[in-house]
This record gives structure tokens, C-alpha cells and sequence, in this order.
């Protein structure tokens, strides 16, 4: 026990000492936060800066075959139609530069629903600003008829819809009770980038820099690979509480500077959710299916005789992680489905789908336990694994064990 412990201190302690890993902590908040407010506001000054552009055109043709374009509307934006003979002529001045540019709408614009834009130059902020003023003058044209102002805006942009659920004759929180489940399927990914390469790089350069011939001497695979498997647990959850400690310092900042939180799809922090059950599977499957590929990553870095090689066999694993989104939609609307099932099973998508069955409840008491139960051997297996290849191929530097190698009794 001592030496499992001595091993869990090391390989804890080794990682948590990087100035890399607290570096790559607190960039990847600031880097994710920066790059949000950046878009935001880059997104926002272009939009401004398009619809400024539009409202100021003012050396702009307008050829309107379809009859569909008021002529008020025209005028109120302090342009004018042109008549349709003159359509070569228009077209002539755009391309040589003494108009900016020529809409023209077709006659059958009703049908097609497109229409021609001539530019004088192949400048991207003149043709968003002309395609943006081509677009409102065609939709107010058309929308004019329904009188109120507001009316034609609920015409042009709709209106948001308000939810209200039932279940056995009880009013439920929505879409709100996925939050709180679905928040294990983030932390699993989060878990996976940062925390699962560890393994596989840890014993991949302990080999090929021959440093497992001494760490062998001194303690035995089982309680190395156990105890490497530990450590990394507790790195993870040391990451967990990071992030969680940053998420509530920035809502509290937020706070009490008085910002107001509009949080997408109808989230409110009143109404969520914490049901113990799908807190408890959540947890469960996020745990064991991360232990499970740590075990499969072991084995990978143990039977690969370099670091590049077990990087390159480790892509496989990776692929399993993400497989699951290409069925997101099957999988949260479709839980009979054959291949739901079998995505459930399989060990390598099997922790994603679960997490996702989870957040949105489509998986019985029996089911969860049943996926827990197969995803719990199969974290057995791979750890097992991982201590039986690693016993076999810690001191083979110059070829990757075999199949047969590994499973040979």
C-alpha cells in the first residue's frame, strides 16, 4: 500500500508541478472567454457597420420586373426604380464604375426567389451591404400590406415560443431539467482532452527514455499502473473543482456588478433540476467510462515501442469518443432503435451515449444500471489490460507486442 501510495504522490505531484498544466488551466478559460468576446463584438461592429453602409447607398440601380417592389419603400431608403429598358445601360454604368451597383428583380421572382446583383468592385463589404439592402427593400415590399409596423416585423422575424410542459398532470421545469445532467457529457469531453492523454504519454516516454527499468525495480506493474491510474483521477477532479471555483467567481463577479444573465433556449437558474438519480448516473458513467479508456490508453502506450506509434494507435479511441454525435439526433429521439442499442453497449461509445440517453431521460432505472454494469466490466478488462501489456512490453523497446502476445495464457 505504501508503494501505491508513493506512486500516486509521484505521478500527482509530477503533473500538478508543471507550470504548463496551470498555465493551459487558466488559458484555455481566458482563451474560450476571449475568443466569445471577440466574435461577439466583431460580429456585431460588421453587422453595424453593413447596415450603415446600406442605409447610406445612394448610387444604387433598381430594376423591379416582378411588380413586387413598392415604390414608396424605394424612395423612403432615397433611391429610385429605373424602368426596364434600360437594364443594358444600368449594367454598362456598373461595370465601368459609374454605379456602385444593379439590383434587378425577374418577373418570375415569385417563383425562383432569387434575383441578379451587378457590383462595381469585388469589395465583400459592398456586396453584404447591397445584398442587405436588395433583401429589406424586397421584404417590406411584401410585408407593407400588413399595415403596423409591428406586424410586419412579427411577419419578418416570428416570435418565440414558450414552453410548458406536463407529466402526469404536474407542470415540469422544460428543457431546464437537461441542463444539470447534460453538464456530465461537457465535463466527460473536458476530462478526455486534458486527463486521459496523460496516461498514454506518461508511459509511452517512461519507456522509450528507459526510465521503467528503474521504476520497475522498485515497485511492481500492477501497483504502477494502478497507482498511475489514481494519480490521474485526482488530477481530474483537481481540473473539475478548477473550473467550477472559476465558473462561480465570474457569476458572483458578474452579480454583484449587477449583469443581468439571458441565458439561450429558455435556461433559468431557478428552475433546474437536480434529480439524484441522473446525478448519480451521470457521475457514475462519466467516471468509469473515463477510467476505461485511461485503461485502453495504458495498454496502447505499454505495446507501442514509441511515443509517436502509441499516439497514432490512440487515434482509434478519439474516434470512438466523437462517433456518438454523428447519431445525436437518433440517440436522444429514438431510444428502440437498433444501433441506439448498440452504440449504448459497445465500450467505446458506450460513456458518450449513456451521458446523452442520461441528460434527456430516455433510459429506464434497469438500462442505466445494465450500461453501467457492462461499461464497469469492460473498465476491468481494459485495466487489466493495461497491467498484463504493460508487465509484457515495459522493457520492449524496439517492437510492438502482438495480439496473441498479450491474450497467450
Amino acid at each position: 500500500m505504501s508503494k501505491l501510495t508513493t506512486v500516486i504522490r509521484h505521478e500527482y505531484s509530477t503533473i500538478v508541478k508543471q507550470p504548463s498544466f496551470w498555465i493551459m488551466m487558466l488559458a484555455i478559460p481566458l482563451l474560450m472567454a476571449a475568443v466569445i468576446g471577440l466574435s461577439y463584438l466583431g460580429n456585431k461592429s460588421s453587422t453595424e457597420r453593413i447596415d450603415e453602409l446600406a442605409k447610406d447607398l445612394k448610387n444604387v440601380s433598381l430594376i423591379d420586373e416582378s411588380g413586387l417592389i413598392k415604390p414608396e419603400i424605394v424612395q423612403a431608403s432615397g433611391l429610385s426604380l429605373s424602368p426596364k429598358s434600360e437594364l443594358s445601360s444600368q449594367r454598362e454604368a456598373v461595370r465601368e464604375g459609374k454605379r456602385q451597383a444593379l439590383v434587378v428583380y425577374p418577373a418570375n421572382l415569385a417563383k425562383s426567389r432569387s434575383y441578379q446583383v451587378y457590383l462595381s468592385s469585388n469589395d465583400l463589404t459592398l456586396s453584404s451591404s447591397v445584398t442587405s439592402l436588395a433583401g429589406n427593400l424586397l421584404k417590406t415590399s411584401i410585408f407593407l400590406p400588413l399595415g403596423s409596423a409591428d406586424i410586419i416585423a412579427l411577419a419578418q422575424n416570428g416570435a418565440e415560443s414558450k414552453l410548458t410542459t406536463y407529466e402526469n398532470g404536474v407542470e415540469t421545469a422544460g428543457f431546464n431539467e437537461y441542463i444539470v445532467p447534460g453538464l456530465f457529457v461537457i465535463l466527460f469531453y473536458l476530462v478526455f482532452a486534458f486527463s486521459v492523454g496523460y496516461m498514454l504519454t506518461s508511459v509511452s516516454e517512461e519507456k522509450e527514455n528507459r526510465s521503467m527499468e528503474m521504476v520497475l525495480t522498485y515497485v511492481r506493474p500492477r501497483s504502477l499502473i494502478v497507482g498511475k491510474l489514481l494519480a490521474v483521477t485526482l488530477v481530474t477532479l483537481t481540473q473539475l473543482l478548477f473550473f467550477g471555483v472559476l465558473s462561480l467567481i465570474a457569476f458572483f463577479v458578474a452579480r454583484a456588478l449587477g449583469n443581468s444573465f439571458d441565458l439561450p433556449a429558455g435556461i433559468e437558474l431557478g428552475k433546474l433540476v437536480f434529480d439524484p438519480l441522473a446525478i448519480f448516473f451521470g457521475f457514475s458513467f462519466l467516471l468509469v467510462g473515463f477510467l476505461m479508456f485511461a485503461g485502453f490508453m495504458t495498454a496502447t502506450a505499454a505495446a507501442a515501442p514509441s511515443t509517436k506509434e502509441a499516439n497514432s494507435f490512440s487515434s482509434v479511441f478519439f474516434i470512438g469518443a466523437f462517433v456518438p454525435f454523428y447519431f445525436v439526433m437518433m440517440i436522444a429521439t429514438d431510444p428502440e432503435n437498433p444501433i441506439t442499442k448498440f452504440l449504448t453497449f459497445f465500450p467505446l461509445t458506450s460513456p458518450v451515449v449513456t451521458l446523452i440517453r442520461n441528460t434527456v431521460g430516455n433510459m429506464s432505472t434497469v438500462e442505466s444500471l445494465l450500461a453501467l454494469l457492462v461499461m464497469t466490466l469492460c473498465m476491468v478488462a481494459s485495466i487489466a489490460i493495461a497491467i498484463r501489456t504493460f508487465s509484457l512490453g515495459a522493457l520492449e523497446f524496439s517492437s510492438r507486442l502482438k495480439l496473441t502476445t498479450i491474450f497467450k495464457r
